[in-house]
């Protein structure tokens, strides 16, 4: 049997412990993101109703609500990274249209999964959101 020296006994402890943090961290993690929460610059905002999801929420598919799954998360257009370049609107121009007064991208109402896939794709900044 090999003898370990008392650094390499401490650098062991130290990654058991660093494994048993993150087990623990990921745990955590899974039981605070199926809450019915959305997350608003820092704070949570519970849902009117019990639902589980975040649907009917403000905050649902955008930046400000990462606890929004995909089925709940709605399309949207990140208006801190759109440069208003307009290729989304040229690609797919059934899915989005300009906001005139912040020379930014929007998608419109109702617009088709398919077309906002092929804007997504044609924007240079990835600011479509999906």
């Amino acid at each position: 049997m090999m003898k370990l020296s008392k650094t390499a006994k401490t650098v062991l402890i130290c990654v058991a412990v660093i494994g048993v943090i993150a087990v623990a961290y990921a745990s955590l993690e899974s039981v605070v993101s199926s809450e019915a929460a959305c997350v608003s610059a820092g704070t949570h905002a519970a849902l009117p109703q019990d639902t589980g999801s975040c649907e009917g929420c403000p905050y649902a598919g955008t930046a400000d609500c990462p606890a929004a799954t995909s089925a709940t998360a709605k399309p949207y257009v990140d208006e801190d990274k759109c440069i208003g370049c307009g290729k989304c609107v040229r690609v797919a121009p059934d899915a989005f249209e300009m906001d005139k007064q912040t020379k930014k991208a929007e998608i419109k109402p109702g617009a088709s999964a398919t077309s906002v896939a092929e804007g997504a794709r044609a924007c240079p900044v990835g600011a479509v959101q999906q």
